[in-house]
């Protein structure tokens, strides 16, 4: 960390070089793994009402995160 990054938060930094370290590793994030298609229209819609939304086999999302 330079003197230039110093204003950037300590969560957000940690999580900046873990996307660096996957991206290097030639791992690739996959966040719709474990979404059907209908599932992300839900979600999407139930968004524009204002509702959160996860998806359904948290399991397998989580999964494909640490992959």
């Amino acid at each position: 960390m330079s003197d230039r990054r110093n204003r950037i938060a300590e969560d957000f930094m940690e999580e900046l070089q873990m996307l660096k370290f996957s991206l290097k590793s030639g791992r690739n994030l996959n966040f719709t793994v474990g979404t059907s298609k209908e599932e992300v229209v839900k979600c999407l819609q139930d968004a524009l009402e204002g509702f959160e939304c996860i998806p359904m086999d948290i399991t397998t999302y989580i999964q494909s995160l640490s992959s």
